[in-house]
């Protein structure tokens, strides 16, 4: 009998948590949606959209392949933000208060005629958003919306939306590309050509059939110059006089070849006028203006693109470190425990501190100036038989080998193993690879022992 009891009590206990999550719980839930639901101006799921009309500025935003894009005053791409924002403050807007439901009030609150007209289009209906002036205390706009009489306030973040132009909602970018897919680059100017190619992961200048390795960071600066840089302003959509500026005759042409399907993208750069250029995507027909610190990005040489350093590397990458100086070879080797050790003339611990020096100095060397871009007669620079050498390893593998050769004026002849090309290098930063051993060798603390006496 108890089995029996405990049962029903079990029974009535379910349906009593039955009762209170659907009734009570989700009672609650659904009532409480209902309430959002009716407090808002416009009721649409936001994927349902298919298009904005801001009467007023005669602004038509339309969704094609689910990609939203101006099509009049001018078709164009859009900034996704600044139409998402809008979206929301159509979707989110709500009625704060009920203000009036006399037509003849609408004058007074400046719908009649109204201020701005938002029409948007969605699942086969449409709806239409009438916003007239501010509040006294400026926290709300007056809206009606549709064919209701019902005056209603709002937040004025739906009025803010709809004041904007049409250059707030254009894609304003200059030259749409992936910066990590261009695998070609070209800057013509009325100075120079300069032509750069990516192979595998290194850029090299191409220069009167030399190949020369360029620096990849000032090769990605300019690259993400004009992908980053943003129109200023558009100047006239559809041109008939390139001429006017200055883009018959470009200042600048900029290509870039993207890998894949990313084709060529060109930028033609024109006539300077109140601090910014006229340009324009050659793919496109407007005409707009940048600001002029894209185009002194593009003000370059030969000289400032190319790799100026001796070897590619980071200080910590290394454990074996071997400098020839005159007629000394010093060598250091990290121990298991990553403790520099010196092997070679004699053995001993290293001053880490003063190997981790050396190995930062290798790989800070720089080219001040070329002096040869190849060449068979080291002899010449003193190359052949160099009075310093430092090479570095890591995990066995060599990772920089530079020779210093002979001094001229304040500078040393220098090869590393970048690039075949004969350079000068700053005595002063030769002069911290001439050590001497006692320079490096730590020293043993004698440790002194008391003996007890017994």
């Amino acid at each position: 009998m108890r089995f029996k009891s405990t049962g029903i009590l079990l029974v009535v206990f379910a349906a009593l948590l039955a009762y209170v999550y659907f009734f009570e719980i989700k009672g609650k839930e659904k009532a409480e949606k209902a309430k959002e639901r009716e407090s808002k101006l416009l009721v649409f799921e936001k994927d349902s959209l298919k298009s904005i009309y801001l009467k007023k500025s005669g602004i038509k935003l339309e969704k094609e392949n689910d990609q939203w894009m101006i099509t009049e005053p001018v078709r164009s791409k859009t900034e996704n933000w600044v139409v998402n924002s809008l979206i929301n403050s159509i979707a989110d807007a709500k009625k704060e208060r009920r203000i009036s439901s006399d037509p003849a009030s609408y004058n007074e609150y400046g719908l009649d005629p109204a201020r701005h007209e938002i029409i948007i289009a969605h699942n086969g209906k449409q709806d239409t958003v009438y916003l007239g002036e501010k509040s006294p205390t400026g926290s709300y706009v007056f809206v009606r919306v549709n064919s209701d009489s019902q005056v209603y306030a709002t937040g004025t973040l739906l009025l803010t939306n709809a004041e904007k132009d049409l250059f707030d909602f254009r894609d304003k970018t200059v030259l749409s590309f992936e910066t990590s897919n261009a695998e070609k680059l070209k800057i013509k100017s009325r100075k120079r050509t300069i032509e750069a190619r990516k192979e595998g992961d290194d850029w090299y200048l191409y220069n009167n059939a030399r190949k020369i390795l360029a620096d990849d960071v000032k090769i990605n600066q300019i690259l993400n110059g004009i992908r980053n840089a943003k129109a200023k302003k558009f100047v006239e959509e559809k041109p008939v006089n390139l001429d006017k500026y200055g883009l018959t005759n470009p200042l600048y042409e900029v290509e870039i070849n993207v890998s894949g399907d990313g084709g060529l993208h060109a930028l033609a750069i024109g006539k300077q006028e109140d601090g910014t250029y006229f340009a324009r995507d050659v793919s496109r027909d407007p005409i707009f203006t940048i600001d002029t610190s894209v185009v002194r990005k593009l003000d370059v040489t030969l000289w400032d693109l190319r790799e100026k350093k001796l070897a590619d590397f980071y200080s910590y990458q290394v454990d074996y470190l071997e400098l020839r100086v005159q007629d000394s070879t010093f060598v250091f080797e990290k121990d298991t425990a990553g403790v520099w050790q010196v092997t070679a003339p004699v053995q001993g611990k290293a001053k880490s501190w003063k190997i981790s020096s050396l190995t930062g100095s290798a790989s800070a060397l720089k080219a001040e100036k070329i002096v040869a871009e190849q060449t068979e007669y080291l002899k010449k620079y003193g190359l052949d038989n160099p009075s310093i050498q430092i090479i570095c390893k890591k995990e066995g593998e060599e990772i920089a080998n530079i020779k210093i050769g002979r001094k001229v004026g304040d500078h040393y002849y220098a090869m590393g193993n970048l690039s075949p090309a004969v350079v000068l290098v700053k005595q002063d930063d030769v002069k911290k690879f001439n050590i001497q051993l006692q320079d490096i060798l730590e020293e043993e603390k004698e440790v002194e022992t008391e003996q007890g006496q017994e």
